[in-house]
């Protein structure tokens, strides 16, 4: 864990208008998507001086892979669901059943991560 305090969010709510021709726009944002930002950003670096600030680029994820987790995922929230459902009824939890699903669960997802490792 990091001990560093998060900066406070800034709000940008004002607005500043520039007039330009479309050649000179599209120049513009041809140089902003260089680097990897939007227009604002890239303009306030340009007339702070400040350092652009560099986003982490998410890895790529194989689609697949992104959706069996998802499905995964499902299954586990289903079990919560039936679980809360029952307690708040009441009803008796079958911790021998329950653990069974984790363990199918726990099995499937193994397999998924050792298909995908490969």
């Amino acid at each position: 864990m990091s001990n560093r305090e998060p900066k406070p969010r800034v709000v940008r709510d004002l607005v500043l208008r520039v007039r330009c021709t479309e050649e000179e726009r599209v120049t513009w944002l041809r140089k902003a998507r260089a680097q990897e930002s939007s227009l604002s950003e890239y303009t306030r670096h340009l007339l702070s001086g400040e350092p652009m600030q560099r986003r982490a680029r998410p890895p790529e994820v194989d689609p697949v892979l992104l959706a069996t987790v998802g499905r995964a995922g499902n299954n586990l929230n289903q079990i919560a669901r039936a679980i809360n459902t029952d307690r708040k009824a009441g009803r008796a939890i079958d911790l021998i059943a329950v653990r069974t699903l984790l363990m199918t669960l726990d099995r499937q997802l193994t397999e998924i991560v050792a298909e995908h490792s490969r």
